[in-house]
């Protein structure tokens, strides 16, 4: 008789039932809510000799509930350029927004504000928390496709101006890492990994309320594929 049959006959064994979901790849995840951003920025052609540094013309988040797997809140504030006020042609194409938009927009200091009032509205709802060590309140964390958003292009315009940006923005889950990470491919942008894993862009590439709706339709994607969602990048402050 096998060492395992006898343990079984006198209950030496303990069997742990698990949970249908993570049969079928799904994992339990630490967060409860997520808010998706991706900034849009002025840009231009790389041949184009006025370019400057990247100002943001696009402030846009969705607030996306874990469990549900959906889409409850849009933010978007469209931002006024000071450093280069008016839009290359090359960024006007690519990202669809137009002089007139930017030029009626707000301040960026004045979308931080404004994104902050709309961030303390969620949190008093539905009782968030973006510390990790607060367990009575549910778990929320802020994602982007790349480093790109809050690691460069916040971090850098906020320094230039002397603008002061909450603490939130310091720690984000950097979707693209966490791709790249579990299948083990460098997708060709945001479109291609939602190619890579049959999905389909939703809207218009480059509209950043768009693309952080799609980054969130990806994430649901990797978490039913097994994707342990967590923070990948933590910025020191000084």
């Amino acid at each position: 008789m096998s060492t395992r049959l006898l343990a079984q006959q006198l209950n030496l064994i303990e069997t742990i039932p698990v949970n249908k979901p993570l049969m079928e790849g799904h994992c339990v995840q630490t967060f409860d809510y997520l808010i998706f951003l991706d900034f849009e920025a002025t840009c231009w052609d790389r041949y184009d000799r006025t370019k400057g540094s990247a100002e943001i013309i696009e402030f846009p988040a969705v607030f996306y509930d874990l469990r549900q797997h959906k889409i409850l809140k849009e933010f978007q504030e469209y931002v006024m350029p000071t450093e280069r006020p008016k839009l290359s042609e090359f960024c006007n194409k690519l990202t669809g927004i137009t002089q007139k938009q930017v030029d009626k927009g707000v301040p960026l200091q004045t979308s931080l504000l404004l994104f902050t009032r709309w961030l303390q509205e969620l949190t008093t709802k539905y009782n968030l928390t973006f510390d990790s060590t607060d367990m009575r309140k549910k778990r929320c964390a802020l994602v982007t496709w790349s480093d790109w958003d809050l690691g460069t292009c916040l971090e850098s315009e906020c320094r230039r101006k002397q603008i002061r940006k909450s603490e939130i923005f310091n720690k984000w889950i950097n979707l693209r890492a966490l791709y790249e990470e579990y299948y083990n491919r460098r997708p060709l942008g945001l479109n291609g990994a939602l190619l890579d894993v049959g999905l389909t862009f939703e809207g218009k590439q480059h509209c950043g309320l768009d693309d952080a709706k799609n980054t969130a339709f990806l994430a649901r994607k990797m978490v039913s594929d097994g994707v342990l969602l967590r923070i990948t990048k933590e910025l020191t402050i000084n």
